[in-house]
């Protein structure tokens, strides 16, 4: 009884401080993250390279493209040269262990980007979602919990605000199942819609090739 009290103070003092102050931010950040519809804008909206990024949480080739591409694409975007729309889709979601994971890490992701409003904070979390060490496995027994998803989301930096909601799995302000079902609609205009995909001025590009190279910036 006492554990449901503390959880329902919490869940009102998260919505009390959303609907108060909006997102909690920390110290000023030159490239902004948030979400943008059924995308997250990451980076600097004026940046000389724009992209839009499909992916799926459990895909293991989009974990793949992170791991090896993730750290030169969020080198780009701190350095104001580069932004990306990062869509996400589900339709792995059926191989994953609780067949939820998806659209909570999705859930997810948006939270961290809305509260935080850093998009060092957002991409270290794709990261972390992506990372060999975290990104559950296709058809595995298990994958990540909302708490676990939460404690990802603050060892990265984000808001205790950000964290609650991801814990709490509050659907305040974002629909992920519609957010992916949307973007999987824009997939399926290309002619290989598979994930990842990188889109380059209404294009997809081979994520093996170097395509980074035929960015400006």
């Amino acid at each position: 009884m006492h554990r449901g009290v503390r959880i329902l103070a919490a869940v009102l003092g998260v919505i009390v401080a959303l609907l108060m102050g909006g997102p909690v931010t920390g110290s000023a950040h030159a490239a902004v993250a948030s979400p943008a519809g059924d995308a997250i804008s990451i980076g600097d909206p004026t940046a000389p390279a724009q992209i839009d990024l499909y992916l799926d949480p459990l895909c293991p080739f989009s974990g793949e493209f992170i791991r090896s591409q993730g750290d030169e694409i969020g080198k780009r975007v701190g350095a104001g040269s580069l932004q990306v729309n990062l869509r996400f889709v589900n339709f792995l979601e059926k191989y994953s262990a609780t067949g939820t994971y998806d659209v909570r890490a999705i859930y997810a992701s948006f939270v961290v980007a809305g509260q935080s409003q850093s998009s060092d904070v957002t991409w270290r979390f794709v990261q972390q979602i992506f990372s060999a060490e975290h990104q559950p496995t296709e058809g595995g027994a298990t994958d990540l919990s909302d708490d676990q998803l939460a404690a990802l989301a603050g060892s990265v930096g984000a808001t205790q605000a950000a964290q609650d909601l991801i814990r709490f799995g509050l659907p305040i302000g974002h629909d992920p199942q519609a957010i992916a079902e949307n973007n999987l609609a824009l997939l399926h205009q290309f002619a290989e819609p598979g994930v990842p995909l990188v889109v380059i001025n209404g294009r997809p590009v081979d994520t093996d090739a170097d395509w980074l190279a035929q960015l400006p910036g």
